[in-house]
């Protein structure tokens, strides 16, 4: 609850709350929680192109979909955040909302948002619709504080729920902006940000459970709590009240080798325990990560470009911390030379990719199954290619048998799926 010293605020704040009475509020139960870890990635119109998506015949839409599905089950994903309305548009045919350029330069004979949702169910995953509410283009957004701006969003998210079977309706963290001067609407006061944004939150919930509770609806704030409540995000409100998000992603996009005040912070690790502390009912939470930054240069956060398993060290520590899974920002950054490096180390992590035996001892001409003694998730559990550092001294088949030649060491490599590695040596005697 808000609380203003301010006697208009007050009054507007009243007057909000009346408006709320009449919207609907879930009955305990209504909130699912994760069940299994949530692994996600968000599909950004930035990745259009890169996927193949952009500008296609349906035929080459629809065979680009489905390599892309398959890959992001492949590497066990079950979840797709996908950019449906990156700006005041749309990807698919729309009476709200004009035509999304960024799928293709004119509106297609086909839907592209039918076909992407048919291809992701067929590979089990589920379909979230990412959608900016307010963003007109990248400097100016529709007012927050308009009945006609709330109806607007309302509106487009009941044509999405209506005519699509999508599994959860996502917004992203574009709200207010910052509070800078010459800012469009930088004048507003946090306490009015965050009552306009609570007021289209909660009607856009309401919205959704009332046409069907099992379709999900949930936000990726900034990372940064302070900056976050400063572009209108009521934290304290959506992790502790009903009718608002059924869970939150906070986008914790720092590496642990920060630097602040020309001294290294653990920043993840800091940010990771304020929104833990946050989350005090306990809402499926899910942590955003930022594989766009794999292996870039930036002057205050270096860990990106000295480690190529930032993101394998910030699984292991929200789980650590409780959390129930995290999402990857952005589809693109799998297939970069740095991001492969990250998706691997990831990968590896998921999988649980080892060889039971770190060292094997041969007499030369021996041989030895080293197929038997790797340990991996069932899921993973295809495609191994095999490596000798040294083929005078081993071989090794595609099947895994090693052959011992000659006296000598050589290392073995066993590659997995997204290039995830493990490692033994073999000394032939």
């Amino acid at each position: 609850m808000l609380y203003f010293r301010n006697k208009k605020y007050t009054i507007f704040f009243l007057i909000i709350s009346l408006l709320l009475s009449n919207v609907y509020i879930p009955a305990d139960g209504d909130t699912v929680k994760a069940s299994s870890e949530h692994r996600g990635i968000w599909i950004s119109y930035c990745d259009f192109e890169d996927a193949g998506l952009y500008d296609k015949s349906e035929s080459e839409f629809t065979e680009a979909a489905d390599r892309m599905f398959s890959l992001l089950k492949k590497y066990d994903f079950n979840n797709v955040y996908f950019h449906v309305r990156p700006y005041d548009d749309a990807i698919y045919p729309s009476d709200e909302f004009k035509w999304c350029k960024y799928i293709s330069p004119e509106p297609t004979d086909y839907d592209p948002l039918d076909i992407l949702i048919k291809k992701c169910h067929k590979y089990k995953l589920k379909f979230h619709a990412w959608i900016n509410p307010y963003r007109i283009t990248s400097d100016k957004i529709y007012d927050p504080g308009k009945q006609s701006t709330t109806d607007h969003i309302v509106n487009g998210v009941k044509e999405i729920i209506k005519n699509y079977n999508v599994d959860g309706i996502h917004f992203d963290d574009y709200f207010y902006p910052s509070a800078h001067k010459g800012n469009q609407l930088y004048e507003v006061p946090v306490e009015n940000r965050m009552i306009n944004i609570n007021y289209m939150v909660n009607s856009v919930y309401s919205a959704i459970k009332k046409y069907d509770k099992k379709i999900l609806f949930g936000i990726s704030p900034a990372g940064n709590v302070e900056y976050a409540e400063s572009i209108g995000c009521d934290l304290e409100t959506w992790f502790t009240e009903k009718g608002y998000v059924d869970y939150i992603i906070p986008q914790l996009y720092w590496s642990d080798n920060y630097r602040m005040g020309g001294k290294k912070v653990r920043y993840y690790t800091q940010t990771l325990e304020e929104w833990t502390d946050l989350n005090t009912k306990g809402i499926p939470m899910y942590i955003g990560l930022a594989l766009y930054k794999a292996g870039t240069r930036r002057s205050e956060d270096p860990g990106w470009r000295l480690s190529n398993h930032n993101l394998s060290d910030h699984v292991k520590l929200l789980r650590e911390y409780g959390c129930d899974g995290m999402v990857l920002f952005s589809y693109l950054y799998m297939f970069t030379p740095s991001g492969k490096k990250e998706t691997a180390s990831y990968i590896k992590l998921l999988s649980g990719l080892d060889i039971k035996t770190k060292t094997i001892k041969l007499s030369s001409g021996k041989k030895y199954n080293l197929a038997g003694k790797i340990s991996v998730k069932k899921s993973f559990r295809k495609g191994f290619t095999y490596r000798s550092s040294n083929k005078r001294v081993a071989t090794v088949t595609s099947s895994g048998i090693i052959k011992a030649r000659k006296k000598g060491t050589a290392r073995i490599t066993v590659k997995g799926v997204a290039g995830s590695k493990a490692y033994c040596m073999v000394k032939v005697i």
